[in-house]
């Protein structure tokens, strides 16, 4: 059984390299379904006699913190990220329940060894294809980055998968039990491994490989020296070599990555990003919120919002800050200060363990491969660790289960223990794991399979299918076997998309079917903005007006300092000035200069949170403006209305309002002229000629011929007034 067990972990870390390196958790379907047989074929090795090696207070101390994470994965706000969260708990403990039946077996450890090995050669000869065609995706369509990253969507995570993989493999090649010739094949795709890490790009990947290859070197030593092995000599003397490698390797991994990233930039580049520093400083405030139990899953993607400074943000604004950038200070967000302890607690106590174990090892009846296992466990976590602290690598299962199979070697004892009480209870806490994750695994891994399947020609395939009819019965076919409000959001989006395109009664059926599905995403996972905003638009454009301006007012509440990322202010703006529109259209000036001066005030209040205005808030800027000053016209308030064209007139393309201002100088002048007040009249007629001379850019409605037309008009009565010996007199400003 443990061969087999072997087997399906090697097929889940295979399946979940090749299709689910990703956070959509359906992806991790198959390789679920594999994990899940291992974890059901281990479940017998414990019950071995003379097979197991107790730990009892690790395993004990290993429950408890994964109960934590459970419980509280279970009650999260949103099932769907709790539900997100709980697979990958159930991976973790999967892998470390397969190692610990593996160990111990020597066809199983080779079947796990080689496996590792194959597909981390894999890896590299992909990520070496990458660098030379920078295009090329084995499996998927396309890739989130121009940086090599394998079978991997981004680089950051490809490069964790290259440094766990490699000081796994790196470790079995130094002090496993196998021939020469496979050891130092290991060796050779090991250092490959560790070399693709460098062509990833990826800084924090970069310093996780120093850091790891470091921890390695010393480790190594330790039990080389204790072995009296024939390398220690040399090795011991090379010490400042190796230093000085890892060192360049660092060093010039930084400043070629960052040179790449923006050309004439160094390393000083990499310390002058505070991006992730702005990241950490928003998770401490949400930490603050509930410091001992967390928010919950993944609560950090929505309750950061309010915490967004616009002056400090920079362009990370525009993007949804779905995790911190530091697992750590993430697990302490969503989990408190509890589960950060205890996930601490265990992961210090096994590497403290792991290195007592490499130091002063128990004795052993006959050589094994468990100096490798703990070697290869305390590199990998130390490279894995290091990288944590900069992208969220445990959020995808490849991550994940590479963390549980380096927590499963850490935890491997020198010698199995005689039979004591403990190992009954330890047999009973790994069994109850084992029924807990297949139970959860098999289940989903099946249901996740089956909507891979659906999807996949939608998100995946090269080949993508491209017809709305194709994606909604797909979407709804997935929504079937796993109703998932990011599932309800993109079928939403597929008919929001045909409801813009479309015309007549089917363009209305296909707006009503997005909003309840925007609704439905919106119960499932009441945090989101993005729904709310998309079903606002849609209510918008349908003139539901009440609806709208609630699901406006929703967002806005819902998106906290984040106007950049979903902008519902700015939509709000807009839906009140096309509301304005049609009430011009239906002769009520009164109630359309209400809606526009509504949406002056929340134009206004977008660009306030925006360090920058983007060029459709620009244009959008100014016609308010100008709208707000031709309502403020038709209302008899000129002055308002002067006070609105002028302001449109210094924004951005808002030249366009001059003439606006210009007729109403005009249409003053010709009120002063019937007043018998020439020379107020001539005054006001040459700032009106002035004005429409500055325009650039006519305003809606408005022909060249017009402006001709009117500038002559312009003329000719000036000519007539200072023909008539009548000096201008400066207009006084127009009273409301």
């Amino acid at each position: 059984m443990p061969a087999v067990s072997a087997i399906f972990l090697v097929a889940a870390l295979i399946l979940a390299v090749v299709i689910g390196p990703q956070t959509r958790p359906w992806t991790w379907g198959p390789a679920m379904l594999a994990l899940g047989f291992a974890v059901t074929a281990a479940l017998p090795v414990f019950w071995r006699k003379g097979r197991f090696a107790a730990d009892f207070g690790l395993i004990a101390f290993g429950a408890i913190t994964a109960a934590w994470f459970a419980w509280r994965a279970w009650i999260s706000p949103v099932a769907e990220l709790g539900e997100a969260d709980l697979l990958l708990l159930a991976g973790a403990v999967g892998s470390f329940i397969s190692i610990r039946a593996i160990e111990g077996n020597a066809a199983a450890e080779r079947i796990l060894i080689w496996g590792v090995a194959l597909l981390l050669l894999a890896n590299v000869v992909v990520v070496g294809k990458q660098v030379i065609d920078p295009s090329f995706t084995p499996v998927f369509r396309s890739r989130a980055a121009g940086f090599p990253s394998g079978f991997y969507a981004h680089y950051n995570e490809a490069a964790n998968y290259l440094i766990a993989s490699s000081l796994l493999v790196a470790a079995a090649a130094l002090f496993g039990r196998q021939g020469v010739l496979t050891r130092v094949l290991w060796a050779l795709i090991a250092i490959a491994g560790l070399v693709a890490v460098y062509f990833t790009r990826s800084r924090g990947g970069i310093l996780g490989a120093a850091v790891g290859t470091g921890v390695f070197a010393v480790a190594a030593l330790a039990i080389g020296q204790r072995q009296n092995a024939r390398w220690f000599a040399p090795a011991l003397i090379a010490i400042p070599i190796i230093g000085l490698a890892i060192g360049g390797f660092l060093f010039n991994g930084w400043q070629d990555s960052q040179e790449l990233r923006r050309a004439g930039s160094g390393i000083d580049g990499i310390f002058d990003n505070n991006c992730r520093l702005y990241f950490l400083g928003v998770a401490r405030s949400c930490i603050g919120l509930h410091p001992l139990a967390g928010g919950g899953s993944r609560s950090f993607s929505w309750e950061s919002f309010r915490f967004a400074d616009k002056s400090l943000q920079g362009d990370i604004a525009t993007h949804i800050p779905e995790q911190v950038h530091n697992e750590w200070l993430q697990a302490a967000t969503d989990y408190g200060i509890i589960g950060t302890g205890l996930l601490t607690g265990l992961l210090g106590t096994l590497a403290i363990v792991a290195v007592i174990r490499i130091l002063f090892p128990e004795p052993s009846r006959e050589p094994t491969s468990g100096e490798a296992w703990r070697l290869g466990g305390l590199s990998a976590l130390a490279g894995m660790f290091v990288q944590s602290c900069f992208s969220f690598v445990f959020h995808l299962l490849p991550g994940i289960l590479l963390l549980g199979i380096c927590l499963g070697q850490l935890s491997r004892a020198s010698a199995a223990p005689d039979d004591t009480s403990t190992r009954v209870f330890s047999r009973i806490l790994l069994s109850l794991a084992a029924l807990a994750c297949a139970m959860l695994l098999l289940p989903m891994g099946w249901k996740g399979t089956q909507v891979t399947k659906i999807l996949w020609p939608g998100y995946l395939s090269k080949v993508a299918a491209t017809s709305d009819a194709a994606r909604v019965e797909a979407l709804t076919g997935a929504i079937r076997r796993w109703p998932r409000p990011s599932l309800y959001q993109d079928r939403a989006f597929v008919f929001q998309e045909a409801a813009a395109a479309g015309t007549g009664p089917k363009t209305r059926e296909a707006a009503e079917q997005a909003i309840r599905d925007y609704e439905t995403a919106e119960l499932l996972h009441p945090y989101d903005p993005n729904p709310v905003v998309n079903r606002a638009n849609l209510l918008s454009q349908l003139q539901r007006d009440s609806e709208a301006e609630d699901a406006f007012n929703r967002t806005i509440q819902l998106q906290g300092g984040m106007e950049p990322g979903f902008r519902g202010r700015f939509f709000l703006a807009n839906h009140f000035l096309r509301k304005a529109v049609r009430q011009f259209g239906t002769q009520d000036p009164s109630a359309a200069l209400a809606s526009v001066e509504i949406a002056a005030q929340q134009i206004e209040e977008a660009v306030d949170q925006m360090h920058w205005v983007i060029a459709d808030m620009r244009d959008a800027r100014v016609s308010i403006h100008e709208s707000l000053g031709t309502a403020r016209e038709a209302n008899g308030d000129y002055q308002g209305a002067m006070e609105a064209y002028d302001f449109a007139a210094t924004l951005i393309n808002g030249t366009r309002a001059h003439y606006r201002a210009g007729v109403l100088h005009g249409k003053m002048a010709a009120s002063d002229w019937n007043a018998r007040r020439p020379a107020e009249a001539l005054g006001r007629f040459i700032e009106a000629k002035g004005r429409i001379g500055r325009t650039h850019e006519l305003p809606h409605g408005v022909t060249p011929n017009q402006r001709v037309e009117y500038l002559a008009y312009l003329d000719q009565t000036i000519a007539f007034l200072k023909g008539a010996k009548i000096e201008p007199v400066k207009p006084e400003p127009l009273k409301r």
